[in-house]
């Protein structure tokens, strides 16, 4: 508490208030590193058994914790602070690599196998790369990659021990790709983060009059076809595979513009014309795999991926299982089965466990029914 709270009123008032958080800052600082000599010997624990660096359990223990100790600050702000402080942890925590050890690139990843790196839709710049620094920190090893399959490949092969996806969004719906890979992939979903995601409309020009070409990757191009329709009205719209990959092009091109945000924009020196420029507020929600699986929380949520018999009512059986089990599904999405004609696969999301005593015995069932069964990770929920 500051003890100023019930002095009078002085002449300096600012200054003597100054003074009292400059001495509070020191208190924080100071604690701030008796809490990382803490993770320190954490680490070394860590790097004797093997645990991983990132504890999706722990952080969602720890946030939810400190929330109940808050009486001033936005909930969002504390809990952004607190990302900031895990993100220094877990880089204290971390071993040093070993002599030989390929450095990070912003292009090309290290070949080196690299505990606690994170790999992400890149090249920088990009609103995966945004995600990827919201949920690790600037001071995670954060490893671009040129497409989806690569962040998966990536983590598959250990190089990566994170991924970082886009998993679907509030206006353009699931993220296809990322769905289909997750079905083919066995690494697990571990943890889950909403961001709103804010498009913006930039280009070398310093107005829209000239403009003949658009830049965009698929996804953020679909949060923005009605403001784009309106602003240029029959623009030659080229899909990138990555918003920075937009920006660039358009850095190169008088007569373009590009969807991205404005990490990008800034990184290429272009102008923004327009900013916000989606239709309606998006948020997208972003999940980290890994090879790892995550331990139950109290407050988790499953994902499955489940192909269903060619018969009359076995969709209706399936939600009855959930409805029986008193179970709350949370998403639901079809997508065909590659291969097959007419056939589909059922992405599903629902509250619990696949450990909990409902949720196990729920998937048992669905897994006798079904044709296919695919668990792609249990991990805590966001809200």
């Amino acid at each position: 508490m500051c003890r100023m709270a019930n002095r009078a009123v002085k002449k300096d008032e600012l200054g003597e208030w100054r003074k009292a958080i400059d001495g509070l800052d020191a208190k924080i600082v100071r604690l701030l590193g008796e809490r990382a000599e803490c993770a320190l010997k954490i680490g070394k624990i860590k790097s004797k058994t093997g645990a991983p660096i990132f504890d999706p359990k722990r952080e969602a223990v720890v946030i939810s914790r400190i929330k109940k100790f808050n009486k001033l600050l936005p909930e969002k702000s504390l809990e952004a602070i607190y990302r900031e402080i895990f993100s220094a942890s877990r880089a204290i925590e971390k071993p040093t690599p070993p002599k030989g050890v390929v450095s990070k690139s912003e292009n090309k990843p290290s070949v080196a196998p690299k505990k606690g790196a994170v790999a992400y839709l890149g090249p920088a710049g990009t609103f995966s790369n945004e995600a990827a620094l919201e949920i690790f920190g600037p001071g995670a090893d954060l490893r671009p990659c040129p497409v989806f399959s690569a962040v998966i490949a990536e983590v598959e092969k250990g190089i990566s021990e994170f991924g970082v996806l886009p998993i679907e969004n509030s206006v353009g719906g699931s993220v296809d790709l990322s769905l289909d890979l997750l079905n083919l992939s066995l690494v697990k979903i571990i943890s889950e983060k909403t961001l709103e995601v804010r498009p913006n409309l930039v280009s070398m020009a310093k107005g829209l009059k000239g403009i003949k070409r658009l830049y965009s990757h698929p996804q953020p191009l679909s949060q923005c076809r009605n403001s784009i329709a309106a602003i240029l009205p029959g623009v030659e719209v080229i899909e990138t595979s990555s918003t920075t990959s937009a920006a660039e092009k358009a850095a190169k091109d008088k007569n373009g513009a590009a969807i991205c945000n404005l990490i990008a924009a800034h990184k290429y020196k272009l102008n923004v014309l327009r900013e916000r420029i989606e239709d309606f507020t998006s948020l997208t929600r972003f999940v980290v795999v890994s090879n790892r699986e995550t331990k139950a929380t109290g407050r988790d949520k499953t994902s499955i991926a489940v192909t269903l018999k060619n018969k009359p009512g076995e969709l209706y059986r399936l939600l009855g299982v959930f409805n029986k089990s008193g179970l709350n599904l949370t998403k639901i999405v079809s997508r065909p089965t590659p291969g097959s004609s007419w056939e589909y696969l059922f992405f599903i999301d629902f509250e619990g466990h696949q450990k909990d005593k409902k949720p196990a015995s729920a998937l048992k069932t669905i897994g006798g029914m079904g044709e296919s069964l695919k668990i792609l990770g249990s991990y805590p929920r966001e809200k």
